[in-house]
């Protein structure tokens, strides 16, 4: 089986570092990204250029040298190392000082030595532009005020794979969403979305994402387990519930339904199962999506939740319910 290096883990400790978060926070601010790479990393770049402008419904323009006639242009009509400090020039010339200011190029390298891409982001620095690098090794040389994340992969698959994941992570937290398949149409993207603005020092999803448990609240599950099928239909006023609330929230579901080491049941997964039964019941058009782990979110509703106030109070609220 090929090593993707524990692509899930490294996806996690990534966006919880300090330098994903800086990034992050200038990813944010800024209304223009120019994302840079080449071989693999360039085609990266061009797709998240495509899917941040995409899906972004409006609040950014994401573009990269991905062309051929392009790139080859440039590098004969300079050099290999300076060909993207051609390109950058070309397209922020005419830019005001303050598009300079929400502008940001995001550089994506696995060995950290690429020149090109290392002389853009410090001829960028220098016209105040914001920088940041995506790298599996560190960069070669330092670059002054590059938010620099470091994936620490040893083959190139999981670095460019992982680098990919990374800028939807980026354009979810932004606030605008990556939809579900065949939820991507430009209505669909302006519902999901959102603009309530972020709370200083918190994930900026925390405060417009509510996580539903998916058995007991959604699925009516009246005989528990039973066969791993989802046989049953929807609690009792569960679509209005839902409609009501992805007026004002993303919409997330959460089960032990969807863990990875759950069994196939004819051939499926928890989550294709519970994603085709919210579509048996009209009810994928309110779900954003469906996660085995405990979304970030302002809250929970969940049949077996225990209210928390205190911690006296929630001991006797557990007695009472003879949990203990």
């Amino acid at each position: 089986m090929l090593n993707y290096e524990n692509l899930i883990d490294r996806f996690e400790e990534v966006i919880r570092s300090k330098e994903w978060l800086e990034l992050q926070e200038k990813f944010n601010k800024c209304e223009n990204i120019y994302l840079l790479g080449h071989g693999g990393n360039l085609a990266v770049a061009d797709h998240a250029a495509a899917d941040i402008t995409r899906l972004s419904n409006g609040q950014r323009l994401a573009q990269a040298p991905g062309s051929a006639i392009l790139a080859t242009s440039l590098i004969n009509d300079t050099n290999w190392d300076d060909w993207m400090v051609s390109w950058m020039d070309a397209m922020t010339r005419n830019l005001t000082e303050k598009q300079i200011e929400k502008s940001l190029v995001l550089g994506i390298s696995s060995s950290g030595k690429s020149k090109d891409i290392i002389k853009a982001l410090q001829w960028s620095n220098t016209r105040g532009l914001n920088i940041a690098c995506i790298t599996s090794h560190p960069l070669s040389e330092k670059v002054e005020h590059c938010s620099t994340v470091k994936l620490g992969a040893e083959y190139y698959h999981t670095a460019e794979v992982l680098t990919l994941l990374l800028t939807y992570e980026l354009t979810h937290g932004s606030g605008c969403a990556t939809p579900p398949i065949n939820q991507n149409r430009p209505e669909n993207l302006k519902k999901l979305n959102w603009k309530k603005g972020i709370r200083k020092h918190s994930y900026p999803d925390e405060k417009i994402n509510i996580g539903i448990d998916f058995d007991g609240v959604l699925h009516k599950n009246s005989k528990g387990f039973y066969d791993g099928t989802i046989y049953d239909e929807p609690v009792q006023d569960a679509a209005a519930a839902l409609a009501e609330l992805s007026k004002k929230y993303v919409i997330i579901v959460f089960s032990s339904k969807a863990r990875q080491d759950r069994m196939l049941i004819d051939g499926k997964t928890g989550t294709q199962l519970i994603w085709e039964w919210l579509e048996k019941y009209n009810l994928s058009q309110y779900i954003s999506s469906v996660t085995a782990e405990k979304p970030r979110a302002v809250a929970y509703i969940d049949d077996k939740g225990i209210e928390f106030n205190n911690w006296s109070s929630c001991i006797e609220n557990l007695k009472t319910k003879g949990i203990l």
